[in-house]
């Protein structure tokens, strides 16, 4: 049975991950993929695309993710924006959201803290054959963990800033939903 993005794997909602400390769930129409949860004794990364469908599929081709680091790394969003909004404008901060490493390839256009999350939109010209150079990423604190999610168009179908921030939207609330009680 096809599964997400090509992958051979049966539709996957959520994934619990590093003994259930955190749940990463993706938004409607997006799923899981099995084979590309990665996790060490106390971080993890999970790669989500659009759920079984192909040209059917209503959903925009994204590429998501999230990655959950170690514990004791979660902060409090609403008290440090300001904070995260400098980091990540500064040449450290652009080197840290590049794909290749380099502050130079990075353009923040913008930060907000929304609710539970700090929320950046950036553009990164580093080369990459698979992801469109836009994308949107949100920061928050679960069970005392840092979270980042990330959301980027594919190179052919690349997302408007509307939707790409639209459906990072929707990742942060069903991440927010799957892990109530574990915010902060």
């Amino acid at each position: 049975m096809p599964g997400v993005g090509g992958f051979a794997a049966a539709p996957l909602r959520a994934q619990a991950v590093l003994a259930g400390a955190v749940t990463v769930a993706a938004p409607r129409g997006y799923c899981v993929e099995p084979a590309a949860v990665l996790e060490t004794a106390d971080s993890a990364l999970v790669l989500i695309g659009r759920c079984t469908g192909g040209a059917a599929n209503p959903r925009a081709p994204a590429i998501l993710s999230a990655a959950v680091s170690r514990p004791g790394s979660g902060l409090d969003i609403a008290a440090s924006g300001e904070a995260l909004a400098g980091f990540f404008g500064s040449e450290p901060g652009r080197a840290a959201l590049s794909r290749s490493g380099s502050a130079a390839t990075v353009t923040v256009l913008e930060t907000v803290v929304v609710g539970e999350a700090f929320v950046i939109a950036l553009r990164d010209t580093s080369p990459d054959p698979t992801a469109s150079p836009e994308s949107w990423r949100a920061v928050l604190a679960l069970a005392g963990r840092l979270v980042t999610l990330t959301v980027t168009g594919t190179a052919a179908a690349r997302l408007d800033p509307e939707a790409g921030r639209a459906l990072l939207d929707r990742f942060i609330a069903a991440m927010l939903a799957a892990n109530r009680g574990t915010i902060g």
